[in-house]
């Protein structure tokens, strides 16, 4: 069975601390697929606050296929999962967006893959407050990137969720980029 990490995101904009994380992730976990998954908008942020999703996605495009092409030349031998994919999955399906419909739905189109939910501790943490989040943790196997101030591991251990404890720490956020306090790295 072939197993997918999905990192879902509205990625306004894609910085180098979601880069980070996809490449950490592809070259530490046992993973044949990393797909970002691009959310046209998400329910905790304002939609004002968003690019436009074509415009978002059309960005993501640009961004992913230069990240492919350092990947591949730059680091030899980073395992099986060797290229970053975008889907726009979220934009052909009803609202609202619940994470738990779109797992399903890519477990409908693809039913010999497992697929594996990418999420900074922070998101972990409040995983089980989310639309049907006991569920997700259920049938889904988490992967926890560490975020400063947010210490998981007990609960990941309780959920069988991969905890990366030895990756990099990186705080940046697209807000912090949209408002002119740091740069996005790319």
């Amino acid at each position: 069975m072939q197993k997918c990490a999905l990192y879902f995101g509205s990625f306004n904009p894609l910085h180098y601390g979601h880069l980070a994380i996809a490449e950490y992730v592809m070259r530490h976990c046992d993973i044949d697929r990393f797909v970002m998954v691009l959310s046209p908008h998400n329910p905790f942020k304002k939609v004002e606050d968003l690019e436009e999703p074509g415009k978002r996605y059309e960005s993501l495009q640009r961004e992913i296929a230069k990240f492919n092409e350092r990947f591949a030349t730059g680091h030899v031998g980073a395992g099986k999962c060797n290229k970053l994919e975008i889907s726009d999955i979220e934009f052909h399906l009803s609202e609202p967006l619940y994470t738990i419909n779109t797992l399903h739905e890519l477990q409908k189109q693809e039913p010999d893959t497992e697929f594996l939910l990418v999420v900074g501790s922070d998101s972990f943490n409040s995983l089980p407050r989310w639309h049907r989040g006991e569920e997700i943790l259920k049938e889904f196997r988490v992967i926890v990137y560490p975020r400063k101030g947010s210490d998981v591991r007990a609960m990941a251990e309780k959920y069988n969720a991969i905890y990366l404890e030895n990756a990099p720490l990186n705080n940046i956020s697209s807000t912090e980029i949209r408002n002119g306090h740091a740069d996005n790295g790319l």
